[in-house]
C-alpha cells in the first residue's frame, strides 16, 4: 500500500512541477529552451522509472491509474493535434490539455513543427498506455 501511494504521490508532484517549469515559455508561445527540454526529458524519465518499478513489483492498482493517465494524455494530443490541422474551437479542452501537455513543451526544441510534436507525444503516449495494458492483462499482477 506505501509503495502505491508513493507512486502516485511522485507522479502527481512530477506533473506539477514540470507543468510550473514549462509554462510560461509554452503560455507565451516563446521558442522552447534547453530547460524546457531537460524538463521534458526528467518527467519522461520519471514516468518509465516508475513503469518499471511498478512492473516489478506487480501493481494492478497503479498500473490502471498509468494506464488511464496515458490514454488521456494520448487522447488530449490526439484532439491537439486535430484542432491544429481543422481550426475547430474545444475550449473546454484547455486546462485538460495545459495539465497533461505542457510538461513536453521540451520537444519544440527538437522540432519546430506542432504536428510532429504532436505525433511524437502520442507515440510515446501509445507507447506507455500498450506497455501498462500489457502488463495489466498478466494474470500474476497483484
Amino acid at each position: 500500500m506505501k509503495n502505491k501511494v508513493i507512486f502516485i504521490i511522485v507522479t502527481i508532484f512530477s506533473i506539477i512541477v514540470d507543468l510550473v517549469l514549462n509554462f510560461q515559455e509554452s503560455l507565451m508561445g516563446s521558442p522552447a529552451t534547453v530547460k524546457n527540454l531537460i524538463v521534458t526529458f526528467v518527467y519522461f524519465t520519471i514516468w518509465i522509472f516508475i513503469l518499471i518499478i511498478t512492473l516489478k513489483s506487480k501493481n494492478r492498482r497503479v498500473m490502471k491509474y498509468y494506464s488511464t493517465f496515458w490514454l488521456l494524455t494520448l487522447l488530449f494530443t490526439i484532439l491537439t493535434g486535430f484542432v491544429n490541422v481543422t481550426g475547430v474551437n474545444v475550449d473546454w479542452a484547455t486546462p485538460f490539455v495545459a495539465l497533461l501537455l505542457t510538461q513536453f513543451y521540451g520537444i519544440e526544441l527538437l522540432v519546430d513543427n506542432f504536428i510532429i510534436t504532436s505525433i511524437i507525444i502520442s507515440s510515446l503516449s501509445l507507447m506507455m498506455f500498450i506497455a501498462a495494458v500489457f502488463s495489466l492483462k498478466k494474470p500474476n499482477l497483484v
